[in-house]
């Protein structure tokens, strides 16, 4: 291989590590319900706004890695970061709810051109220098960078909130406008898998096909899965409002925030030690009881100190992924396996965009404390059916 093509294709990995953490410096994360909010949005209105941008990437997560296998890593990389860079832009100047809509899409746009080209990219590389070994802890390092990232773009972001919430989207577009530049000089690296060689609807009915007929076990352990993950995350929403109605200063946020993601990471790291303990059948279990225990925390003990309750929701984030999909790798075979983790994003994703609405129009027509309430009653009442139903049929 020849020296320059070797330089610029080792490149690729540091370009990597910054168009993960740029584009992962989120200062708006903290207070953008705040600024919607602030905007005349009612939480119903947000959560239409974060169902319209789930069904987005659902719709554009295979196509658009098809696009990548066909077209190219790097044209990939710069779709994502033109289209990132337009939904701050458009967040910037949005003021109302069809404007964010705007915004939406153009960020899940991003996100889906991102997803899965960032990897493969990094995989195809290595495989091109003759270091594949080396992936597993460089795509480790990547995201405990930008992890790291995130954590400090929260704590920045609290401090640029108090002074002004637009201002913390203005705070994000230089990064993202290099990422246009970064992934322009990306060197393209070999494809050397082709993922879907026989069409879109093809592969799609494969994932349906392979996930809810040909094996019970996986169909129900993805809805419980689904269901775990949807009500989980429903309350990312509600978050801000909620620290508002406790006293917490917005200037904390952002520390309360980097403290979620550390107790997310530090679960994540330690999920298999704990399950290992506790047993996968308990595990999978008091996964849906955490869930609805803890919005019955938050709804009943409403002081500044309620944030930590949502600690319970940041463990069961960390905690299930590699539980869950360890257990679903072990319930298929090698040959399928891609289809069948594809199709638990795809599940997980519906249902979210499903309930999220319903979650804020509870929060809209009772109250934030009254909506926490019914989102635990249903999260345990439609856990218990899906857990009698699993156990019926032997799935764990």
């Amino acid at each position: 291989m020849e020296e320059e093509l070797k330089l610029k294709l080792k490149a690729n990995i540091w370009k990597s590590y910054v168009f993960q953490i740029f584009s992962g410096l989120a200062f708006f994360l903290p207070i953008i319900v705040l600024f919607w909010q602030e905007n005349g949005l009612s939480l119903t209105q947000i959560m239409l706004l974060q169902s319209f941008f789930a069904i987005i990437v659902v719709l554009l997560e295979v196509p658009s890695g098809y696009f990548a296998d066909v077209f190219g890593r790097k044209k990939s990389f710069v779709i994502a970061g033109i289209f990132l860079f337009l939904g701050i832009f458009a967040y910037s100047l949005g003021h109302n709810f069809y404007q964010f809509l705007i915004a939406e899409m153009f960020w899940a746009f991003g996100l889906s051109f991102m997803s899965g080209t960032d990897s493969a990219l990094v995989y195809d590389t290595l495989v091109d220098l003759k270091e594949e070994k080396k992936y597993k802890k460089i795509w480790g390092d990547i995201f405990f960078y930008k992890l790291i990232g995130v954590s400090i773009a929260s704590i920045i972001g609290g401090f640029i909130g108090k002074i002004s919430f637009r201002w913390t989207f203005y705070a994000m577009l230089p990064f993202l406008i290099l990422l246009i530049f970064v992934a322009w000089s990306i060197k393209e690296p070999k494809r050397h898998k082709m993922i879907f060689e026989r069409g879109y609807l093809v592969e799609l009915f494969k994932i349906l096909k392979t996930t809810f007929i040909d094996n019970i076990k996986l169909r129900w352990l993805i809805i419980y899965s689904a269901m775990i993950v949807s009500f989980n995350q429903a309350v990312l929403w509600f978050y801000q409002p909620y620290f508002k109605l406790t006293g917490l200063d917005i200037v904390y946020f952002g520390f309360v925030f980097a403290a979620f993601n550390l107790v997310a990471a530090i679960s994540s790291k330690y999920a298999h030690y704990i399950e290992k303990k506790i047993g996968r059948k308990f595990s999978l279990i008091m996964l849906i009881f955490l869930v609805g225990g803890s919005y019955f925390l938050m709804s009943n003990f409403i002081y500044w100190f309620s944030f930590s309750f949502a600690f319970i929701q940041q463990f069961v984030r960390g905690f299930s992924r590699p539980v869950i999909t360890d257990y679903i790798n072990k319930l298929t075979t090698s040959e399928v396996r891609a289809t069948v983790l594809s199709a638990q994003n795809l599940v997980e994703k519906l249902f979210y965009a499903f309930i999220i609405p319903f979650a804020g129009w509870a929060a809209d027509i009772y109250s934030l404390v009254q909506a926490f309430t019914i989102i635990g009653v249903t999260a345990i009442v439609a856990g218990v059916i899906i857990l009698t139903i699993s156990h019926k049929n032997k799935v764990f």
